[in-house]
């Protein structure tokens, strides 16, 4: 039997999945739980390879993104929004993956749980006085906290990953000038 949600007609998933049939309710429906709590949140996350419902997250993310993007940061940083939440969480992933390897769950599983949080907090990246203090957030602690819980690994084996891949996106953009 599949689990909930998960036939060949249907794209939806599990209890915190993203429901393509009612994008925008699920997108801010999804956002709350993910601040109210994260923890919860990871937990009922599907640890199924699926790439369907967080591929089509992804995709809708960008467009609450491109706007914000375009409004602070000029037209190609705008474009850039729309076309980059997939593969940042990707890159986010390996790299996540391979700093906790050893995990219970594969690269797939890890995907999943990066990628709702970048999606969800990619318009408020946008934002310069709050992008820092959003972007170490989510990198720093957000994402390591949910890999400890999906994943099934202690946090002394995900924070520090998370915490240094901010530190080197705070200096990379620190010495470009991307402040």
């Amino acid at each position: 039997m599949a689990k909930r949600g998960y036939t060949r007609d249907t794209i939806r998933g599990g209890a915190s999945e993203w429901d393509v049939s009612r994008p925008l309710s699920s997108y801010l429906r999804l956002l709350g739980r993910l601040l109210a709590h994260p923890v919860a949140f990871f937990e009922v996350l599907p640890r199924v390879p699926d790439p369907r419902a967080p591929a089509a997250f992804l995709v809708f993310c960008g467009l609450p993104a491109a706007p914000v993007w375009y409004l602070f940061g000029g037209l190609y940083p705008g474009l850039a929004a729309l076309v980059l939440p997939l593969p940042l969480s990707l890159a986010l992933a390996g790299v996540f993956h391979v700093g906790t390897w050893g995990g219970r769950h594969g690269y797939p599983v890890t995907w999943r749980a990066v990628a709702y949080p970048t999606g969800l907090f990619l318009p408020l990246v946008a934002v310069p006085g709050v992008r820092w203090v959003v972007g170490v957030g989510v990198v720093a602690v957000l994402i390591p906290v949910g890999l400890a819980v999906v994943r099934e690994l202690p946090l002394r084996r995900t924070l520090p990953v998370g915490a240094v891949l901010a530190a080197a996106g705070v200096l990379a953009a620190l010495s470009g000038g991307g402040v």
